[in-house]
């Protein structure tokens, strides 16, 4: 592996011996000290939020640094998506939080359109939703995900296996959780042919989820590894509501050849078409009813794997990534 060379190494240790400060204004001071009197010729900030941190190298000793924002998604959606679903939920409370800080997203990302002389996202789609309020430069560069060195097949068991990963934690994920054991799961037991479970792999998972476990149903939790939950299941279930970006759990079970079930939203931003390289489903009904297609057609799953593995090889790989970052 390339050592960082010495320079930016002593640049990075720097920062990070530079104490938090409770004081927004001030951390954003404190930041801007740290490399008084360097000329940068591009300033690149990472998500929405960073960009404040930023401010104070926008003037230099000897000029203006190009601003390159990349954002992960566009927050202000998210935000309200969350809201929507959170209203739908009756959780006011917490709608009037999503409210506040989809409003504050999408002043910041006034600001930002206005700063900024390039911007990142990971998507066409995104790129054309931003177009319609901005001016700026937008390139797209997908995410991607390191193709593992050895694809084994799906086990040889009577009991087929479910999995669905992500941070337990985070609102989206846990939503898909509840929704699927709460809607979906039902609907399978009812007609399923073969004995099954879920596995919900991810770290920070509540303890209500715990409460959700059943003879089909099991609440892994964290793990060290992701990779021998992906060896050891038979699909990935992506029934998301709300979110935004892309989502690397499907880039993953792509790469790792095994069949996925998703939402429209869980989907979004990649360039995959449904029946050819996933099932899509956005309600109860027809998810359930695409769980159970992949478990009693393997010829069509095999059929969705290859043409998915195909596409994440081409778009989506970390020799994609190389082509797409020397075309910007």
């Amino acid at each position: 592996m390339e050592l960082l060379p010495e320079f930016f190494r002593a640049m990075c240790e720097n920062a990070a011996i530079v104490p938090p400060h409770p004081n927004p204004d001030r951390r954003i001071q404190e930041a801007g000290q740290i490399y008084q009197g360097y000329d940068f010729d591009i300033v690149h900030v990472f998500r929405l939020a960073s960009l404040p941190f930023a401010r104070p190298y926008f003037k230099q000793p000897h000029g203006r640094a190009r601003i390159h924002l990349d954002l992960d998604d566009i927050e202000s959606k998210t935000y309200r998506r969350f809201a929507s679903l959170l209203r739908h939920a009756g959780d006011e409370e917490a709608v009037e939080s999503a409210e506040g800080l989809a409003k504050r997203s999408f002043m910041l990302e006034t600001y930002a359109f206005r700063t900024v002389d390039r911007m990142y996202v990971c998507s066409e789609q995104d790129r054309q939703e931003l177009l319609g309020r901005c001016e700026i430069e937008i390139r797209v560069l997908r995410n991607a995900v390191r193709l593992p060195a050895v694809v084994y097949p799906p086990p040889v068991s009577p009991v087929f296996r479910f999995m669905f990963v992500g941070n337990l934690g985070y609102y989206p994920n846990e939503d898909a959780a509840r929704y699927f054991c709460k809607q979906i799961l039902p609907l399978i037991r009812e007609s399923a042919r073969t004995e099954f479970r879920v596995d919900f792999v991810g770290a920070r998972a509540p303890q209500s989820l715990f409460e959700l476990s059943t003879a089909n149903v099991h609440i892994v939790g964290a793990v060290e590894d992701v990779q021998p939950w992906y060896e050891s299941c038979h699909a990935v279930i992506v029934p998301i509501r709300t979110g935004g970006g892309t989502r690397i759990k499907i880039l993953e079970a792509f790469s790792y050849r095994r069949p996925v079930i998703t939402t429209s939203i869980g989907v979004e931003g990649i360039d995959a078409e449904p029946n050819r390289h996933m099932l899509e489903a956005d309600s109860p009904e027809a998810f359930a009813l695409a769980c159970l297609q992949v478990m009693q057609d393997p010829d069509r799953a095999n059929a969705l794997v290859q043409n998915a593995n195909d596409l994440v090889r081409e778009l989506y790989s970390s020799e994609a990534l190389k082509v797409n970052v020397a075309s910007l």
